[in-house]
């Protein structure tokens, strides 16, 4: 069983991260900033279109 959630992430991070060079950069920190300040215990595993995919952070997988 896996223990990973999906989590919407906040489309106001599409454009604060518009114009920036390193844009992708960005949006992945702006990403795991959120996952870490509103699902304290996961980790960010990817992104996939405008879901997290996150795991609790003491989760082997």
């Amino acid at each position: 069983m896996s223990r990973e959630l999906k989590v919407s992430i906040p489309s106001c991070y599409v454009w604060i991260t518009e114009g920036n060079t390193k844009r992708a950069e960005l949006f992945k920190r702006y990403v795991a900033g959120y996952v870490n300040r509103y699902n304290p215990g996961y980790e960010l595993v990817k992104i996939s279109g405008m879901q997290a995919i996150i795991k609790p952070k003491n989760d082997p997988r």
